[in-house]
């Protein structure tokens, strides 16, 4: 009889503890429930820090879901944004940051909105040999923010963006003249060669383009063209790989028999 009672204790003493657990888990999770809009923003803020989006999200979400105050919902609409970019979520990170922009058109953070826009879209582009419509569209908003915004404080990450836009579109360029190049249709080669040199002169595909238009011009025995297009490549680009590989094609057309330049005088 004692034994039979000792199991009942014990067992009641199981269930007893059992019962604190769920009733300490369930106060845990009531007061996570009512946390203060602050304490959930910070609490967002943090996940998102240790790179936990998913879980960030979830309460920027919850936090937006219970009406808090403007500043607060101005920030957590800002940082859900961002965990969408960071999440790769392009589509949706662009949808969050214009309608805060639409939302909060004089926040100090609307020029970074626009930056991050931006962003989302370059980040979504294919490798330059494909469409690249999505790199105009980051072109453009990143143009769009450095006029609107001359002052700020993401402009150097703006610029850099920028300028990888445009070394994507010149690459995009460069490549088509070069698959046409290898077709031997020369004159369509270098209308795209023209297009890189005078559009995109800031980046390395123009010297790339001008040293290959020197080569299609040699391809088709134009001497004289050729041998303009690369002392115009040591000239605009001095110091560089591409003028070192026009000077050594000069050299070469040193060794060409006079007269061969007469072969083809239009394209």
């Amino acid at each position: 009889m004692f034994q039979v009672r000792r199991r009942m204790t014990v067992r009641g003493l199981l269930v007893f503890v059992l019962l604190c657990l769920v009733l300490t888990s369930c106060s845990r999770q009531t007061v996570k429930d009512r946390m203060a809009p602050e304490d959930r923003l910070a609490l967002a803020d943090m996940m998102r820090n240790e790179e936990n989006c998913v879980k960030a999200i979830e309460q920027y979400e919850r936090l937006l879901s219970e009406f808090p105050t403007p500043q607060v919902a101005e920030k957590a609409r800002f940082n859900l944004a961002v965990c969408r970019l960071d999440l790769e979520q392009y589509d949706l990170a662009r949808a969050e940051f214009e309608d805060f922009i639409d939302s909060y058109p004089l926040s100090e953070r609307a020029d970074n909105a626009l930056y991050m826009i931006g962003l989302s879209y370059l980040r979504a582009a294919p490798r330059p040999e494909r469409d690249q419509s999505q790199t105009v569209k980051a072109l453009n908003e990143l143009t769009l923010l450095l006029r609107e915004y001359p002052e700020t404080d993401v402009r150097e990450e703006a610029e850099e963006a920028v300028a990888e836009c445009r070394s994507r579109l010149a690459q995009k360029e460069y490549l088509a003249g070069m698959l046409y190049l290898k077709m031997k249709d020369h004159v369509a080669a270098r209308l795209y060669f023209d297009s890189v040199i005078e559009n995109y002169g800031d980046t390395r595909w123009a010297a790339l383009a001008l040293l290959s238009k020197g080569r299609s011009y040699a391809q088709q025995k134009r001497y004289e063209d050729a041998r303009a297009a690369f002392e115009r490549v040591i000239e605009d680009f001095p110091r560089s790989e591409a003028g070192d590989e026009a000077a050594a094609e000069i050299q070469d057309l040193d060794h060409v028999q006079p007269g061969g330049d007469d072969v083809e005088s239009t394209g």
